[in-house]
């Protein structure tokens, strides 16, 4: 009987994107022969030789299913290019998933809760799950739902003008983020275990982010208060290769067998690593950038008004919390958290106190220039007269005697001068 085969999609993903270019193996093995980028090259080459193990009519149906995906992308960026954050191929959603996806879709249906439970339909092998994630931060012209709908419907007759099978599942950022804030993760499991088709970079922000996540609740969950994704990602403003920044707020209101600063710099070297470890596991080269922050420093630090703070709660996206940022984002949002009379009183204060330090700091430099470029001629006078280099105290007092007593060459407020500076 012959061996069954299903897709791995993290393969499929490799395949798709190493196969765009057809020297790509070769270039591969001439990575490793030249020691250039040898880690991603090794990687790179060893996925491409399991590919190449698979039974023949699966890697035709990879080659399949690849020509599709192409055509697929093509046509979805000629037509909303600016638009699309990203295209990829998902693994079969579960029930929920794909409840949870088709109720995105179709928002006006009625939740599937309050409909009479039908019996699940065994799923379709031959079904192309799609994932078209779409930046509505822009969407001026229409409602968030209309663009949605018109995005969606369009999408879709793409997808089944290419071929019927292909299941499209247009999501757009402030619905998944929204689902962030309703703690509804299941998404960005989802979106985890996709393989990038076209990514402007938020795909494989959510990939390495979920995972790392993953990673650092399965050994810290107890104290992991909040684990938020900020920075340009969130804030629409990154590129492809911007770093992909991430917040971890520890909970140290129950520590008893360390101090809280040994329990923030034992628990940040761990899940720092575990960022570098996540990074190897997904092959993405962007650079993670790990804030960790006890609980009873990041309330100091919002009572103190640190912008910093302002700006993650105003911007971030949590991938997981436990009640504690949703609130301070919300009482923040709501105008709730304002900064208090004495942390104003501070800000207002550092301004001058800037100013001040700098005027010293000009005046110190400034100073020491102006001492030497006295001093040093004086002594240059002195030695061209025949008198060797003396002390810099001594300076003043032998160019009053040689210079403005002996010559006469200078008046004698010259030298004091030398000798006030």
């Amino acid at each position: 009987m012959p061996k069954a085969y299903t897709l791995d999609y993290h393969n499929y993903g490799v395949f798709f994107m190493a196969k765009k270019n057809k020297n790509h193996y070769k270039e591969v093995k001439e990575d490793i022969v030249t020691n250039e980028n040898p880690q991603v090259a090794a990687q790179e080459s060893k996925e491409l030789e399991a590919i190449s193990k698979l039974p023949q009519d699966v890697q035709e149906k990879l080659k399949t299913i690849k020509t599709k995906l192409e055509k697929f992308q093509k046509k979805v960026l000629e037509k909303f290019d600016k638009y699309i954050v990203g295209i990829a191929l998902m693994p079969p959603p579960k029930p929920e998933e794909l409840q949870q996806l088709q109720q995105m879709q179709n928002p006006m249906q009625p939740a599937q809760s309050q409909m009479p439970q039908a019996e699940p339909k065994p799923e379709d092998k031959d079904k192309i799950h799609v994932l078209v994630l779409v930046d509505d931060s822009d969407s001026k012209t229409m409602s968030k739902l209309e663009l949605k709908d018109k995005l969606t419907a369009i999408v879709n007759s793409i997808g089944t003008e290419i071929d019927p099978n292909i299941t499209p599942q247009t999501l757009i950022l402030s619905e998944l983020w929204q689902n962030c804030f309703d703690a509804k993760y299941e998404l960005l499991q989802l979106i985890a275990l996709s393989a990038p088709v076209h990514d402007t970079g938020m795909l494989q922000a959510i990939k390495i982010a979920e995972i790392h996540k993953t990673m650092v609740l399965k050994k810290f969950e107890k104290y992991i208060v909040s684990y938020v994704l900020a920075g340009s990602l969130v804030q629409g403003k990154a590129t492809p290769t911007s770093d992909i920044d991430v917040w971890i707020v520890i909970d140290d209101t129950d520590v008893k067998k360390m101090t809280r600063a040994e329990l923030k710099d034992k628990l940040r070297a761990i899940i720092i690593g575990m960022g570098i470890e996540a990074g190897e596991l997904t092959a993405i080269k962007n650079k993670l950038n790990i804030q960790v922050y006890i609980l009873t420093d990041f309330w100091d630090s919002l009572k103190e008004a640190n912008p910093v703070i302002f700006t993650l709660l105003r911007d971030g996206v949590p991938f997981f919390d436990r009640g504690i940022f949703m609130p301070w984002k919300q009482l923040l949002k709501m105008g709730k958290i304002k900064p208090s009379a004495e942390a104003i009183d501070i800000f207002m204060g550092s301004g001058e106190q800037v100013i001040r330090r700098v005027q010293l700091k000009l005046n110190e430099i400034g100073m020491e220039d102006i001492y030497y470029a006295l001093l040093t001629p004086s002594q240059a006078a002195l030695m061209l007269y025949g008198v060797a280099p003396p002390s810099p105290k001594e300076t003043g007092s032998l160019i009053r005697e040689i210079f403005v007593r002996k010559e006469k060459l200078l008046e004698d407020k010259f030298v004091k001068i030398l000798e006030r500076i």
